[in-house]
C-alpha cells in the first residue's frame, strides 16, 4: 500500500454555538466559551440533579456543549414528512454537515463516480431519541410494578383504570409514535448509509463505534481505503448527540463530569463536560486534489493506531497505549516531532488524564526538542466541551482550519498549570496568533477512547501550486475528471446534443483569450468529433469568474476550436465592453464580469407546447435530469404499466 498524504477538500461543522464552519472558525478564533446550562427544550435537570455526587441515580453536573438553533428541512432532500418525522436530530445534523462539506469542496455540483465514494462516520451511542422510542415500549413494564404495589391494588378497579390510562396517554402524547421508520431513524449503525442514501454514493458506508475516537477510527479506515484505490473519495468525520439524562447520570457515577466547567490543561481540572458536535470532511488522494483543482484545507499525512492493552482499568488513561499510537504515527512519516508545532490534544480536562497526556508528549516530543522552542498545547474541548464520538473529527477540523488559514489556535480557561503537567517543553496557546513559519506548518491531533482505543493524526500544509477555487483556471485544471467515465447514451447519441455555453475568464482580456486558445490547442483539439461539450463546460462555470470573460456556444469540439481562433484573429479593446453583431451571430459573447441585477422570469407553456424527445438534450447533459427521469419511470410503470422515456 502506498503512502501518498490524504488531502482535506472539504468541511462541514455544526457545533455548539455554531451551525457552519465558519461561525466555528470564528469562536475559535475568539476564544469564545460555548458551554451552558442544560436548554430547557431538551429536559428538566432538576429532575435529576443533586450536589451530593454519592446522590443514587441523580447526576451533579447541569452544563454542557449543546447545539441550539438547528432547523432540518427534508423536503430539500425529497424525504417524505412521515419519513422525516422519525429521522433523529443525529441524522439530520449529520446529513446537513454532510451537505455543507459537498458544498464547500464544490461537489455538490462537480461531476464525481459515486460509486468511487466512501461514507464513513463515526458514532457510539447513537440516537439521544432511542431512549426516549424505548420509554413507549417499557410503559407496559412500568405498569406492571405499579400493578404489584400494595396501595395501587387497594384503589378501586375503576380507580386503577383511569391511572393506567392517564399515565398510558401522558407517554404516548409526549412521544413520537413507533412505526416502520423508527428503528432506522435512530440506530448508530444507519447514520452513514443515511449519508449514502440521500447523497447517492455507492462506495461502502459503515458507522464506526471506538467510543471517544470514534470519528479517529473512521479518518483512518477512511485513509487506508483511499491508499489502497477501494474508492476515490471519502465523506468521513464523526457525529454525536448523546445529551441525555442517563448519559449525565452514568458518567457521574463515573466520577468523570466537571460541575462547573472544562479547563483543559488548567489546576482547576476536575472532569470533562459533555458536548454534542457533527464535524464532516471530504477526504481525496492528494494527487487526485491536484489534478481536479480542489481548494485543499490540509494534508493529512498519516495515522498512527493503538490500544492500551493490559493497565490499571478499562476507563483509565494508560501512557504506554498513547506513546505507541503517536509513535506509530511518526513510523509513517518523513520528520521528526521537532518539526510539529502544535498539538490538538485530546484534552479533556480530567486532572489525570491531561497529565497523563502531556507527560506521554514530552516522552515522545522531548528528545526531539531542542533551540528553546516549545510545543504548542490546545484543546477544542475547553471551548465546546467534550463531543465524545465527534471529538476527534471536531479537532481535525479544527487544526485543518488553522493550517489552512496560518493561525495557531487558541485554547481557553487556562491560568494555572494543572501540578501534574510538566511544561518545560510546551506552551498552551491561549491566544489565536499569527503563525509564522520559514517551513511547512504541521501539527499533530490525538483522541483516544473509553476502553483503550488511541489515535493520533499528523497533519501538514499543502505548498503545492495553488489549486483553491478561486484560483485562475487553467486547460488542465478544468479538463474533463478523469475518474467520470463519458458514455453516449445511444437513445441520445453525442451527436444530436445540443450546442453548450463554454465559458473562460482572465484577469486581462489577453489572458481570458489565452485560456481559451490554451484549453482549445491543449485537451479540446484530443477529442472526438461528437465528445459532449457539457462535461468539459459545467466545471468551468463553477468557477469564480475573473475581472473579463467569453462564453463561447459551440455544438462539437471543432466548431469550439474554430470559434475560439475566430476570438483571438477579431477581437478588439471595444469587442469586450459591448460584443458587435458578427461576434453574436456566431455565439461569442465577450463580456466584463459584473452584478446582474435584472429578474428572471419563468414561462409555464400550457397543453399543445410538447414535442418529441423534449428534455431528451438535458437528460443527456445533466445526471439529475437523467436521475429524475429513471425516477419517474419506476413510478409511472407501476401505475400504467409504461415507461416515461418511452412513451
Amino acid at each position: 500500500m502506498n503512502n501518498e498524504k490524504i488531502a482535506i477538500i472539504g468541511l462541514g461543522v455544526i457545533a455548539p454555538k455554531a451551525l457552519n464552519k465558519e461561525a466555528f472558525w470564528k469562536n475559535v478564533l475568539e476564544g469564545r466559551n460555548c458551554i451552558g446550562e442544560v436548554p430547557a427544550d431538551r429536559w428538566d435537570w432538576r429532575l435529576y440533579y443533586s450536589e451530593d455526587h454519592k446522590a443514587p441515580d441523580k447526576t451533579y453536573s447541569r452544563i454542557g456543549g449543546f447545539i441550539e438553533g438547528f432547523k432540518f428541512d427534508p423536503l430539500r432532500y425529497k424525504i417524505p414528512p412521515q419519513t422525516a418525522a422519525q429521522i433523529s436530530r443525529l441524522q439530520q445534523m449529520t446529513i446537513e454537515a454532510v451537505r455543507m462539506a459537498m458544498e464547500d469542496s464544490g461537489y455538490d455540483t462537480k461531476p464525481f463516480n459515486p460509486k468511487m465514494v466512501a461514507a464513513v462516520i463515526g458514532n457510539s451511542m447513537g440516537a439521544m431519541r432511542k431512549e426516549m422510542t424505548d420509554m413507549r415500549v417499557y410503559k407496559f413494564y412500568n405498569e406492571d410494578i405499579l400493578k404489584k404495589t400494595a396501595s395501587f391494588a387497594a384503589l378501586p378497579r375503576e380507580k386503577r383504570d383511569a391511572i393506567l390510562k392517564e399515565y398510558e396517554a401522558g407517554i404516548d402524547e409526549g412521544i413520537i409514535g413507533i412505526t416502520e421508520d423508527t428503528m432506522p431513524g435512530e440506530l448508530s449503525n444507519v447514520t452513514a448509509g443515511r449519508i449514502a442514501g440521500i447523497f447517492n454514493f455507492n462506495g461502502p458506508n459503515m458507522t464506526m463505534d471506538a467510543a471517544c475516537a470514534s470519528s479517529m477510527a473512521a479518518l483512518d479506515y477512511a485513509t487506508l481505503g483511499l491508499r489502497a484505490g477501494k474508492f476515490d473519495m471519502a465523506v468521513a468525520g464523526g457525529a454525536d448527540e448523546m445529551m441525555s439524562p442517563p448519559a449525565f447520570v452514568k458518567f457521574c457515577k463515573i466520577g468523570a463530569l466537571s460541575a462547573d466547567g472544562s479547563y483543559s490543561f488548567d489546576e482547576r481540572a476536575n472532569g470533562f463536560v459533555m458536548a454534542e458536535a457533527v464535524s464532516i470532511y471530504i477526504l481525496k488522494r492528494l494527487s487526485d486534489a491536484v489534478r481536479d483543482g480542489d481548494r485543499i484545507y490540509a494534508l493529512i499525512n498519516s495515522v498512527g493506531a493503538s490500544s492500551d492493552g493490559k493497565g490499571k482499568g478499562i476507563t483509565a488513561p494508560n501512557p504506554k497505549g498513547q506513546k505507541i499510537a503517536i509513535e506509530n504515527a511518526f513510523n509513517q512519516v518523513d520528520y521528526s516531532p521537532a518539526d510539529v508545532d502544535f498539538v490538538e490534544a485530546h484534552g479533556t480536562a480530567t486532572r489525570v488524564g491531561d497529565a497523563v497526556e502531556v507527560q506521554t508528549l514530552q516522552e515522545v516530543f522531548g528528545p526531539h526538542m531542542g533551540g528553546g522552542k516549545k510545543l504548542g498545547l490546545t484543546s477544542i474541548k475547553s471551548q465546546i466541551g467534550h463531543s465524545k464520538a465527534a471529538a476527534g473529527a471536531v479537532s481535525i477540523a479544527k487544526t485543518a482550519l488553522a493550517i489552512y488559514n496560518k493561525t495557531l489556535p487558541t485554547s481557553i480557561n487556562y491560568v494555572k498549570p494543572n501540578p501534574g503537567i510538566n511544561l518545560e517543553l510546551f506552551r498552551v496557546i491561549t491566544l489565536a496568533e499569527e503563525w509564522k513559519k520559514e517551513g511547512i506548518r504541521r501539527a499533530n491531533v490525538s483522541s483516544f477512547g473509553f476502553g483503550g482505543a488511541n489515535f493520533h493524526v499528523t497533519m501538514e500544509e499543502y505548498t503545492g501550486p495553488d489549486h483553491q477555487r478561486d484560483a485562475k483556471v487553467s486547460a488542465e485544471a478544468v479538463a474533463p475528471r478523469a475518474q467520470v467515465e463519458v458514455v453516449e447514451n445511444p437513445n441520445a447519441p453525442f451527436a444530436s446534443i445540443q450546442g453548450e455555453a463554454v465559458t473562460f475568464t482572465g484577469a486581462t482580456p489577453a489572458e481570458a483569450i489565452n485560456q481559451a486558445r490554451a484549453a482549445a490547442e491543449g485537451a479540446i483539439s484530443q477529442w472526438p468529433e461528437t465528445y459532449p461539450l457539457s462535461a468539459f463546460a459545467q466545471p468551468l462555470q463553477m468557477k469564480l469568474k475573473a475581472a473579463w470573460g467569453v462564453s463561447i456556444v459551440a455544438r462539437s469540439p471543432k466548431d469550439l476550436m474554430e470559434k475560439v481562433s475566430f476570438l483571438a484573429a477579431n477581437a478588439k479593446d471595444e469587442t469586450w465592453i459591448a460584443p458587435p453583431l458578427n461576434f453574436k451571430l456566431k455565439g461569442v459573447y465577450t463580456f466584463k464580469t459584473g452584478r446582474n441585477n435584472a429578474k428572471v422570469g419563468l414561462l409555464f407553456p400550457g397543453q399543445g407546447s410538447q414535442y418529441v424527445d423534449m428534455m431528451r438534450d438535458l437528460a443527456a447533459k445533466y445526471a439529475i435530469v437523467q436521475a429524475t427521469f429513471n425516477e419517474a419511470d419506476v413510478i409511472l410503470e407501476k401505475m400504467t404499466g409504461l415507461r416515461l422515456t418511452e412513451v
